[in-house]
């Protein structure tokens, strides 16, 4: 009694004081509660304006008839740009189906710079593999073609390296969103924030087990969670999320709250990025948008939420069922779902994305995307403003050259012992570009972008050996030199070479360390022989041939020595590429291009850059330049090629260096270049030549993405012409040579004179008694013109005897 007494006493006497400091704590609380309520709205409402990442996209894909595009490549390049197989006949955007000998698919909504594509069902019908028919699916109206959206090849993120797409709550599924309520929230449209029951029980458990472990988190505490809140685990830290919790419910609306935890809830990792969101979640798991989910794909997904990265369906099928059961049992109790719809879903198996989607596809390429976006925009413009960047990837192209360099390495270390035991991989490149445009369609900078960010294609310097012997051809072969100018047909000599080089002496040696003898040009850069390159750089002058080189393309330093003709300097991948690609386009260069449009996020046109082409040789060089190449895959160091099925008229150039440190293969047509380069990061031997090493795997991709391009030839300048030759001397055919060929040359270059060898000797040949004139061909002169030494005017004079060839043309041809 006395100790009540005494404390009623001091309350009497301390009143004021007390009711003083409890109306501070009020005021302080309900401060406190309104500084709150003003941060916590002014945050939600700037939380549904994300910091978006820039998203990196391909080149759209074009299906026309004609093209050969197997299924086998062609669905996962659907199922990465979000499309789905369909049962039955398609009826909604992103859908399609094999049916026989037909594809349909309903083209999805997509946004281009300056155009729009509208979603529209179609019908190809295929033969095997072929295209031969597209038509509109409603109205059976034919179409020169279609193209596939574009494909997101990687997004530049934040420093939170989240990704998410934002989704309205009214393109989210019912299925999704009562998924997610029966599994975490199943009082949420009933309850102003808190859970009551829910509070009671976790803070049983927690004060059994005498930790902070369970938090009975309602769905709109655990969107306070992700967007205001540490994930601690302390009584203060639920306290503030409880208030937080109760403000939000008294501001907005549960289809707000709903839409933004929809948008906010993180649901695993794709490699070293979070995924965030309901839609980015089913496009990672399931290939497609969050609208078209099944429901027990839906239940799959709301089971991830407890522990994201534990039941990834993924990574662990074995978990994620369980799950996804127990989802749809809650569903079927409240009454969300029927017991026929339960049993349907249960029996269902587990399914997710038959072709995964990496953070990064591409990464190689990319890198070289973000050197060049990062000189006209800022980064942080980049990480936070939802720029749409549209490239000129091909993902079709792209995967088969990543699969091919893979496969291709792979099987020359199962082969041979010293490549697979070496202590550093052997590495490689391919890139693939379109000549006529200059757009890069492939690029693999190395065999693991994890392991080493090297980009080999754009950063490595290598010596491109034999690769560099067409510029000293070319340069030989320059009509401006007259008469002196090296044609296919001129004839060297493949013997010992020696060159002083200041007080050196250099003796060149082939590949093969044989002499030929008597080879044509022809000949030489078909079997890519070393010595008569040599000296047709002497003939045309080495400054001369550095000069060619550099208008073409090749950018690097040139020393003027004579070993600069075997290619014994350094250049990139790209640059050699690149080089090529203006003999593939008869001598008219495109500058390289990776980036074509750059828009913001609501579409608006930021930059586009345009196809910039230069002529750097002429159209009669690079033509009959590309026609002595073709026969690299037909007799010479790319034959292995022909071996192996490849038989379109393609041009090609293998490259092997000095003790076989580099090796190299490049083909092209008018429509496509490929380059393939192997070697050790450490220069050390690979001890194989560039047809043995690059043209299985060069074969291999371009078998592969051959149905793509179109099978075309180079059309014949009208400053090309085409003469019969004797293939031993280089000079016009007689009816005595016992061997005869058509060969192209440069207009002005054309040998003018018969051959010497084989000129009023013996019987003719069979070809010249069973044909009372020459054949026939284009460029070619059915007049004594065509032997321009017996085209003389008459003489006023005496004739001589006839005899032995003069004779036998006047017998031919007629006149004097």
């Amino acid at each position: 009694m006395a100790n009540r007494s005494r404390i009623k006493d001091f309350l009497w006497r301390h009143a004021a004081g007390i009711a003083t400091i409890v109306m501070v704590c009020f005021v302080a609380f309900l401060a406190f509660v309104g500084y709150s309520y003003v941060v916590l709205t002014k945050k939600f409402d700037s939380s549904r304006r994300w910091d978006l990442p820039s998203r990196i996209y391909s080149d759209a894909t074009p299906i026309v008839p004609g093209m050969t595009i197997p299924r086998s490549l062609l669905e996962p390049k659907l199922n990465h740009v979000g499309y789905h197989e369909a049962a039955a006949r398609v009826t909604n955007p992103g859908e399609y189906r094999y049916a026989g000998n037909t594809l349909e698919i309903y083209l999805q909504n997509f946004e281009y710079p300056d155009i729009e594509f509208r979603a529209l069902p179609v019908v190809i019908d295929m033969d095997g593999g072929t295209v031969r028919a597209i038509h509109r699916l409603d109205d059976g109206v034919a179409l020169r073609g279609i193209r596939i959206e574009p494909e997101l090849i990687t997004s530049i993120y934040n420093n939170e390296m989240e990704d998410r797409l934002p989704i309205a709550l009214s393109a989210v599924p019912k299925t999704v969103s009562n998924a997610i309520i029966a599994v975490e929230d199943k009082g949420f449209y009933s309850h102003r924030g808190l859970s009551i029951t829910g509070i009671l029980g976790a803070l049983r458990t927690d004060v059994k087990n005498r930790n902070i472990t369970h938090g009975g988190s309602t769905l709109t505490q655990q969107l306070i969670k992700n967007l205001y809140l540490n994930p601690e685990r302390t009584w203060r830290r639920k306290g503030i999320e409880a208030l937080y919790a109760v403000l939000l419910e008294a501001r907005y609306s549960k289809q707000e709250i709903l839409e933004g935890y929809l948008n906010e809830i993180y649901l695993g990792q794709n490699g070293a990025v979070q995924i965030v969101g309901v839609e980015q979640a089913s496009q990672v798991y399931f290939g497609k948008h969050v609208t078209y989910l099944t429901l027990p794909e839906a239940a799959t997904l709301a089971g991830m939420i407890h522990s994201p990265n534990v039941e990834n369906p993924l990574k662990y099928p074995e978990r994620a069922k369980p799950r996804r059961d127990l989802v749809l049992s809650l569903m079927r109790d409240q009454k969300l779902i029927t017991p026929a719809e339960y049993d349907a879903a249960v029996a269902s198996p587990l399914t997710t994305a038959r072709f995964p989607k990496t953070s990064r596809s591409a990464p190689f390429f990319v890198d070289l995307v973000l050197k060049q976006l990062k000189e006209t925009h800022p980064e942080t413009q980049l990480r936070t403003e939802g720029l749409r960047v549209f490239t000129t990837l091909d993902t079709i192209m792209q995967r088969s050259a990543e699969q091919s360099l893979d496969e291709g390495i792979a099987s020359l270390n199962k082969h041979y012992s010293y490549l697979r035991n070496s202590p550093t991989p052997l590495e490689g490149v391919m890139l693939t570009i379109q000549p006529g445009t200059g757009y890069v369609k492939a690029l693999v900078g190395g065999r693991n972008y994890s392991k080493t960010q090297f980009n080999r294609a754009i950063q490595a310097r290598r010596q491109p050996g034999s690769l560099f012997k067409p510029f000293v051809y070319a340069t030989a072969m320059d009509p401006a030199r007259g008469q002196q100018a090296f044609t296919a047909a001129t004839v060297l000599d493949d013997s010992p070479i020696s060159v002083r080089t200041g007080n050196a002496v250099w003796t060149p040696q082939n590949y093969d360390l044989k002499y030929h003898g008597h080879v044509t040009v022809r000949e030489a850069l078909a079997h890519s022989y070393n010595i008569p390159a040599v000296r047709a750089a002497m003939n045309a002058g080495v400054p001369n041939v550095i000069k060619t080189a550099a208008t073409i393309g090749i950018e690097s330093p040139l020393a003027p020595y004579p070993s600069v003709a075997l290619g014994s300097f350094e250049v990139t991948p790209l640059e050699i590429a690149y080089a090529y690609s203006a003999f593939a386009n008869l001598g008219v260069k495109a500058e390289p291009i990776s980036i074509l449009a750059v828009s913001t996020s609501e579409g608006v046109l930021l930059e586009s850059r345009e196809v910039k082409m230069k002529r750097v040789a002429g159209s009669g060089v690079s033509y009959v330049m590309n026609q002595i190449l073709k026969d690299v895959f037909v007799y010479g160091t790319g034959s292995k090629a022909r071996l192996m099925g490849f038989t379109r008229p393609f041009a090609g150039k293998s490259g092997t260096t000095s003790s076989y440190r580099d090796a190299w293969f490049i083909g092209y047509s008018p429509r496509i270049l490929s380059l393939v380069w192997l070697g050790f990061d450490d220069g050390h031997s690979v001890r194989l030549a560039g047809g043995d090493a690059c043209v299985p795997i060069w074969t291999t991709n371009m078998t592969r993405i051959g149905g793509l391009i179109a099978d075309v030839d180079w059309k014949r300048p009208d400053d090309v012409v085409e003469r019969r030759i004797d293939p031993e001397s280089g000079m016009l055919a007689t009816p005595y040579c016992p061997t005869t060929k058509d060969e192209i040359f440069v207009a002005g270059t054309e040998p003018t004179s018969v051959c010497p060898i084989h000129a009023g000797s013996g019987e003719p040949s069979p070809f010249w008694r069973d044909n009372a004139e020459p054949p026939q061909a284009e460029g070619q002169l059915q007049n004594p013109a065509a032997y321009p030494a017996q085209n003389q005017a008459p003489q006023q004079k005496p004739k001589p005897k006839e005899r032995g060839l003069r004779k036998l043309l006047r017998d031919i041809f007629g006149g004097n």
